[in-house]
């Protein structure tokens, strides 16, 4: 049987070379050859997230312009919110917990908390997502209101954590506050009063997981 690494990485160029003209009409066909059939932990750790790092990595080269960054973001986003409407994703009406997640002020980068929501639904918890550069008030007002068993933030730089100190910490007072993202460390975390996640996501479901079983 032919391997499908090279398909997978003529596909991955095939896409790289769509993002840079601006090509959505090959860009959706192939994000579909990439992530079609794929299971939604295979898709975000094989395909999603090497994809979003080399994303990153150009942006801060100088290769890729604001405007290919969000050209591809929003397609991504797209093709992530496709996943949990497949058959056989997770029941969000169940008895799981309730995991709220959030971006801080100030941070917009939210496709990886978004794939983090993504794999807590699959596991069972009932996430509520409310996405990038979110008001601390708004997070607590929404962790109440929806009785939360934890809160998830997740930031690329640590000052979005330590700017909202205080009422992070407030929050952490009364549901358990989990950070993640390049911007959170264990130092980070321990300031705040919050558990520090892996920055692995399907480790990090487990983590959140077993925090909450103790």
């Amino acid at each position: 049987m032919t391997s499908t690494l090279p398909a997978a990485l003529a596909a991955t160029e095939r896409l790289w070379a769509a993002v840079e003209t601006y090509d959505g009409e090959v860009a959706d066909t192939t994000l579909a050859d990439l992530l079609f059939e794929r299971p939604l932990d295979d898709a975000v750790m094989t395909v999603v997230l090497p994809f979003l790092g080399e994303l990153g990595d150009r942006w801060e080269e100088g290769r890729l312009s604001v405007a290919h960054e969000h050209f591809i973001s929003n397609m991504l986003r797209r093709w992530l919110l496709a996943f949990s409407g497949r058959p056989g994703s997770a029941d969000a009406t169940g008895d799981g917990p309730v995991i709220l997640l959030a971006c801080p002020p100030g941070e917009r980068h939210d496709l990886v908390l978004l794939c983090f929501s993504l794999l807590l639904g699959e596991g069972g918890a009932r996430s509520r997502y409310l996405g990038a550069d979110t008001p601390m008030p708004a997070i607590a007002a929404a962790a109440r209101a929806s009785r939360a068993d934890a809160v998830v933030l997740a930031a690329t730089r640590p000052t979005a954590f330590t700017a909202e100190a205080t009422s992070i910490s407030r929050l952490a007072a009364e549901h358990p506050v989990f950070v993640a993202g390049r911007g959170a460390t264990q130092n980070v975390a321990e300031s705040l009063s919050a558990h520090h996640l892996p920055h692995d996501p399907v480790a990090a479901v487990g983590f959140l997981r077993t925090v909450l079983q103790k």
